[in-house]
């Protein structure tokens, strides 16, 4: 028997058994579409991550009262919460003296705001995720854009001004169609007026960044601090301070600067630990590399069982159709035919039935990426 005989006997084969030999060929078609999907959206989920963490900047410096945790799954002792809340608060001038080190471009502080403050415009209302007090600054270190309006100024924090720059969130479910600028918004129990929008940054790891509110720094202070009572507040919702680094000067550099100046402004001895911390991205993204990858492993690991039983199942199937036809297969030796040519025709049914169920499963497995693609902020 020539090749191309052979091949024709074997697809000669298949199509005499049309049911069967779908159902062999849907064990490859999941297996490997899940497969290529699954890769796909981690993939699109680490493109994702590191594209919102690289907007922050990678020469910009958190300095706040404690470290960021990068162990999975640990939570602070009530005796580190202690210590914590123990240290001494971040202020509007230790932001300010850290702008006229040389190896620092700028700096911005950062009063954030835990509570149930609403936001109202005539008879709609949200609850705010995100409520932020701080300077012109921060926009530019934070990784957030103006979309349109106009930014904080030295004069809106110098008078107290209240003034506010919404995200996209605000902007669809309080506005609707009418347009935010200019508008007169309240925010708790006091009147601001919207100057700004922001542009979409959409989600981070379920974290909505588009539901925050900006209101300059001394404003926050002066209507909205009051005492923290609980320990976690005392410790987390302190004065945080965003420092980014001079251009051509080493990230490190700039964090020994930073160190040194705020332990002179606190009267730290040689001996005593640090009272305030330094975090980067580098933590964020080595936190998230830690989350995923067992995470991962496990999917794709799943994935791969789906693939490995479908090749199972068509070794199961040929070695029945191989008993089936076992009358057919002795008149083909009687007729001439080789123990190769028998084995050729087996493996060539096997062959067509694998590749057509790979290439559709490769077919499904981009158009389930594609899906995720348009229905999700995964890229």
């Amino acid at each position: 028997m020539d090749p191309i005989t052979t091949l024709k006997t074997a697809f000669q084969g298949l199509r005499a058994n049309k049911l069967r030999s779908f159902l062999t060929t849907l064990g490859v078609i999941i297996g490997v579409g899940t497969v290529i999907s699954m890769v796909s959206i981690i993939e699109g989920m680490n493109r994702y991550v590191y594209k919102v963490l690289g907007s922050i900047g990678a020469n910009v410096i958190y300095v706040q009262k404690f470290q960021w945790q990068i162990q999975i799954g640990s939570r602070r002792s009530r005796s580190e919460l202690r210590e914590i809340a123990k240290r001494p608060d971040l202020t509007y001038e230790d932001a300010l003296a850290l702008a006229e080190l040389p190896s620092v471009e700028m700096t911005a502080p950062v009063q954030p705001f835990w509570g149930n403050y609403k936001i109202r415009y005539r008879t709609r209302s949200l609850e705010i995720q995100n409520l932020v007090g701080t300077t012109p600054e921060y926009l530019p270190l934070s990784g957030y854009e103006l979309d349109r309006g106009r930014n904080l100024t030295e004069t809106d924090v110098t008078f107290k001004r209240q003034v506010a720059i919404l995200g996209r969130y605000q902007v669809e479910n309080l506005f609707k169609e009418e347009d935010p600028l200019n508008k007169e918004i309240q925010i708790g129990s006091y009147r601001f007026v919207v100057i700004g929008i922001l542009k979409e940054r959409g989600q981070l790891l379920g974290n909505n960044l588009d539901d925050v509110v900006i209101i300059p720094f001394t404003t926050a202070q002066k209507l909205f601090s009051r005492p923290r009572r609980h320990l976690w507040m005392r410790a987390f919702l302190s004065t945080r301070i965003l420092v980014k680094g001079a251009e051509g000067v080493p990230l490190e550099q700039t964090m020994r600067d930073v160190e040194a100046l705020l332990r002179a402004r606190r009267g730290l001895r040689f001996d005593q630990e640090n009272n305030f911390a330094l975090n980067t991205q580098e933590m964020l993204l080595e936190a998230y590399r830690k989350l995923p990858s067992g995470i991962f492993l496990a999917m794709i690991g799943i994935a791969s069982l789906a693939l490995i039983v479908g090749g199972i199942g068509i070794m199961n199937i040929m070695l029945v159709s191989v008993t089936e036809r076992t009358r057919e297969i002795g008149i083909r030796m009687a007729v001439g035919a080789k123990r190769r040519d028998i084995l050729l025709q087996f493996l060539l049914e096997a062959v067509a039935l694998t590749s057509l169920g790979g290439l559709i499963g490769v077919f499904m497995g981009f158009s389930i990426a594609k899906v995720v693609d348009i229905l999700t902020p995964l890229p």
